[in-house]
């Protein structure tokens, strides 16, 4: 719970915050987040029977669908 305050903390704009320690705090957060393809692998883990791994496999592949990137906000 502690690292993620911190990892907000990093993620937020605050002018209180050392400029060295908040991109430290971002560089960890960067770190310890999941990248695109282990969400989706995730997610298609979490399926409970064939047809929702068949419509979330579409949802996927779907084009124009945007990737959240390694700095999206949580």
């Amino acid at each position: 719970m502690v690292l993620y305050t911190l990892c907000k903390l990093a993620s937020i704009s605050r002018p209180s915050l050392p400029l060295g320690f908040g991109r430290h705090l971002s560089w960890i957060r960067h770190q310890l987040e999941p990248t695109d393809e282990e969400r989706d692998a995730a997610h298609l883990a979490s399926a409970t029977d064939l047809h929702e791994l068949e419509f979330r496999i579409r949802e996927l592949d779907r084009p124009g669908r945007q990737r959240r990137g390694p700095f999206h906000h949580l």
